[in-house]
């Protein structure tokens, strides 16, 4: 595959069950700052909620949401680097608790987690060599000298930084932010992993360089039939890259499903307020969604659905009651209250057509408008 072109997303079928889950995910942690009262709860920050995630091998899925939505939370959780305050994180079926020792190592060998910046995530001192032998060293102890080196030159060969000798003995200064990352990923493969978690492994990047990088992680998760979390602040890119995509919003999954179907039937307000918000000169002028808020603060996060204080569609209900989630088609669901079987929220819906038109999809027609639920 050229790494100038960017060809269908991966469509491995889902059929087979999860290679990795996050079951009913929630996440809080400390709030900084003031003194502990006697009588008086401790202040939490509510960065992930309720979150169900699956993972199919030989198919990306493509995790999407504003920064401080709890993307790189969540991926956090998965690769065990954060103890969940409650649910699960499974690992083909069994429950997964290896914040340490022998446990982490195993789970780290299946799971491995590619980091946004790649300047920041290599010892400065050490040669490329050094890393990737070192790697090399902590997942198969039993290579040893020319067989180690060997097999460090053929991860940066499947990288494609030929020839490999060549980039072996640089220091990371060396190196620019593409190549860096490109190590960065065969720092991942050493360990020969199941599941990859890339946290928005190209926002660094020169957008020049962003399409040969994604190139790569697709033939790599093909190739190894891997399973792949793309955390990306970018919905447009998901639905080219991703087969599946789940969007986040202020520590809750508010829509997810086929990225073709989540970027053109765009369900949630919010999905359509990120597709609005991607650059698009095609797009008729006046046809983005009105946005009319910020995100809400995850210390007192808002009652009901979180998004409602910035939603033009927001009935009463949506400020008391968490949403249900709601089938749109085949596999592709949302959790909003516009999508209940009752007149409010038919009015409701028919009003959020109206207004967002194409504006609440990737280049297609506006939202359906499922079929009524049966009583």
């Amino acid at each position: 595959m050229s790494e100038q072109t960017m060809t269908a997303p991966a469509t491995a079928p889902a059929g087979g069950p999860p290679v990795l889950q996050a079951v009913h995910v929630t996440k809080h942690f400390p709030a900084r700052g003031g003194l502990p009262r006697r009588g008086v709860a401790r202040r939490v920050v509510h960065a992930v909620e309720d979150v169900s995630l699956d993972l199919y091998a030989g198919r990306i899925t493509a995790l999407v949401g504003e920064s401080g939505s709890g993307k790189s939370t969540l991926a956090r959780l998965l690769a065990q680097l954060h103890p969940v305050t409650s649910g699960e994180v499974l690992l083909h079926g069994k429950p997964v608790r290896a914040q340490r020792g022998r446990a982490f190592r195993e789970h780290v060998r299946a799971v491995q987690l590619i980091l946004q910046d790649p300047f920041g995530s290599f010892n400065p001192v050490a040669t490329i060599a050094g890393t990737l032998g070192r790697a090399v060293a902590l997942h198969h102890p039993e290579r040893k000298g020319k067989e180690r080196a060997a097999l460090v030159e053929d991860l940066l060969t499947q990288i494609n930084l030929t020839p490999p000798r060549q980039f072996a003995e640089k220091f990371p200064h060396e190196l620019s932010g593409g190549q860096l990352q490109r190590i960065s990923i065969a720092r991942a493969l050493a360990a020969e992993p199941e599941v990859f978690l890339a946290d928005e492994p190209v926002s660094s990047l020169d957008v020049s360089i962003r399409l040969g990088v994604l190139n790569l992680l697709r033939r790599l998760t093909e190739e190894r039939n891997a399973a792949m979390l793309y955390v990306t602040h970018d919905i447009a890119s998901a639905r080219y890259f991703a087969a599946d995509t789940a969007v986040m919003y202020a520590g809750q999954l508010v829509e997810q499903g086929p990225s073709e179907a989540v970027t053109q039937q765009a369900a949630h307000p919010y999905t359509q307020l990120l597709i609005s918000s991607a650059p698009d000169p095609s797009r008729p002028a006046g046809s983005r969604v009105r946005d009319i808020g910020q995100p809400p603060s995850l210390i007192d996060p808002p009652a009901g659905c979180r998004f409602h204080p910035r939603c033009p569609f927001a009935m009463e209900r949506c400020a008391t009651t968490v949403p249900d989630s709601h089938e749109i088609s085949p596999g592709h669901t949302t959790r909003c209250w516009l999508y209940a079987d009752d007149a409010e929220a038919r009015a409701k819906r028919a009003e959020n057509a109206a207004a967002t038109g194409k504006a609440g999809t990737a280049g297609g027609t506006g939202p359906a408008d499922p079929p009524p639920t049966p009583a």
